[in-house]
């Protein structure tokens, strides 16, 4: 698929009423970064850590999505305190997303090695346009309201979440993009002007040990933004010795994904995930897959 396709799509999504800002980047292995959408999870690992991960989404065509994250989060036991911090570079064709946030949670312990977790967040977003990329389409004019939209525009917003913990059983709901900043790209009174959606997102695993050396981890997560359908996606991970783990998930109506990692000296993870995209392939020649790859390095 050439980049004028993409364009257009893309306008379609940046200027047509009741428009939805770009969605929120997504990971496969999403179940080992909760704190990215959930800032009560932030600290939820107890082990401090730094990390980075790379995305790129429909690989074989040209100006498919790229995402770009460097976390780290740490847990403070003696304040009952965790912090979680991301910058991430998310590009679409034309667009992009270029951005940081901070978590910050706080934990109430319970029995039995429980904690129940809320958390704050707040994020500066730049989100640009490439003018020059759509100039070069075919699909416009110089007197489509795009062309004289700002470049870039930069808007702060916030999170709010609860996060449960457990041995066992592990799940959280938050709400990213609280504020719904607007972008006001195309100034106007009209409802073309967009603005940062808020996601509400469900996350749930399970810690099922079958063996002295084996975890059988099924995880969900379910997000909700307006004007989209509901977006599931679900899977499972079979962890051996905390050493190496395997799994697969099932993004509803859009992807199938296998993952596997392995940690090395119970401190540097290193995961790869594949996607293979049944939607919206119908119109795309090729190139419907995704490539993950994740370092993250655990501190004693």
């Amino acid at each position: 698929m050439q980049l004028k396709s993409i364009i257009a799509v893309l306008f379609l999504s940046v200027s047509a009423a009741n428009v939805n800002a770009q969605q929120i980047f997504r990971m496969s292995q999403y179940q080992q970064h909760n704190f990215l959408y959930n800032p009560a999870a932030a600290g939820a690992a107890d082990q401090a850590s730094v990390g980075a991960s790379y995305r790129k989404m429909w690989a074989g065509i040209d100006g498919g999505p790229q995402t770009t994250i460097l976390f780290g989060d740490k847990y403070f036991a003696k304040k009952k305190v965790g912090i979680a911090v991301a910058l991430y570079d998310d590009k679409t064709g034309p667009t992009s997303r270029t951005g940081g946030q901070i978590n910050l949670s706080y934990s109430i312990p319970l029995k039995e090695g429980r904690r129940l977790m809320f958390g704050l967040g707040g994020q500066i977003l730049q989100q640009k346009l490439d003018k020059a990329a759509f100039a070069e389409s075919d699909y416009f004019d110089d007197t489509d309201p795009i062309m004289s939209a700002p470049a870039n525009v930069t808007k702060g917003d916030a999170s709010a979440g609860i996060y449960y913990k457990t041995p066992t059983v592990n799940f959280g709901f938050s709400v990213q993009q609280l504020i719904q900043s607007k972008l006001d790209f195309i100034k106007g009174t009209t409802n073309t002007q967009g603005k940062q959606y808020r996601h509400y997102n469900f996350t749930a695993d399970y810690y099922a040990r079958t063996d002295e050396d084996n975890v059988l981890i099924p995880n969900v997560l379910v997000r909700y933004l307006p004007n989209a359908p509901v977006d599931i996606e679900g899977g499972v991970r079979l962890e051996h010795k905390n050493i190496l783990w395997v799994g697969f998930n099932y993004h509803y109506k859009q992807s199938y994904a296998a993952f596997a990692g392995v940690k090395i000296q119970n401190k540097l993870a290193i995961g790869y995930a594949y996607d293979v995209y049944k939607t919206p392939l119908s119109v795309f020649d090729d190139g419907g897959d995704a490539h993950e790859i994740s370092l993250r390095y655990f501190f004693k």
